[in-house]
């Protein structure tokens, strides 16, 4: 009796470490396509608020249809609404915690580009923005402007790698590997001559 009660608590044993082995594989894909989409997101709509409004233009009647025309324009939009179905962002960058983010971000991201291209600060391995050479900034209210915007973007950042470990189901001790995996992402986008930390912590212009 005693026995079989050893052997069921051994299998018992045998199959949650099971469980867990299967549990700690890291989607390092997933997430670098995630951080990806997220990135092109925030280019796309800071793209858009640098962007002149369009000009206003006058609505010209619509032509008179023919017996004959083919189907309308909505209708058309209706036959090839499964050509756009590729164009759909992927449930990650919908998460309403990480589209607030992407809003934050995009919101700085122009700002933060020049200073970038002044080599005021970089890309660093950890997924955040470091300052490199706050000396580039002549201004004393321009430093302190710099150093608040690297704090708030640091801060959106940290909280949006942990909303990709809960979209991802990862546990939180693995912050550090997607922090990695996103940078990669990070320095791939940096535009020649700004700064990039590599893996192995060394600095350099891209």
């Amino acid at each position: 009796m005693k026995r079989r009660w050893i052997f069921a608590v051994a299998a018992a044993a045998l199959t949650a470490l099971a469980c867990v082995t299967i549990n700690i594989t890291f989607p390092e894909a997933a997430i670098k396509d995630l951080s990806k989409q997220i990135e092109d997101e925030i280019a796309k709509q800071a793209k858009q608020k640098e962007a002149p409004p369009p000009a206003e233009k006058k609505e010209e009647p619509a032509p008179a249809k023919s017996p004959s025309a083919g189907p309308s324009a909505g209708l058309l939009d209706e036959l090839l609404g499964v050509a756009y179905a590729a164009d759909v962002p992927s449930p990650g960058v919908t998460n309403p915690a990480i589209r607030r983010i992407i809003d934050a971000r995009a919101a700085r991201a122009g700002e933060l580009e020049k200073y970038k291209d002044m080599g005021a600060v970089g890309e660093n391995n950890k997924g955040l923005l470091e300052v490199r050479a706050l000396d580039a900034v002549a201004d004393l209210r321009a430093r302190a402007a710099l150093q608040k915007l690297v704090r708030e973007e640091n801060a959106d950042r940290e909280e949006l790698y942990k909303e990709i470990a809960v979209a991802q189901g990862v546990q939180l001790s693995e912050l550090p590997k997607i922090r990695a995996t996103y940078a990669a992402t990070l320095r791939e986008n940096a535009k020649p001559g700004q700064w990039i930390q590599l893996p192995d912590g060394a600095w350099k212009r891209k």
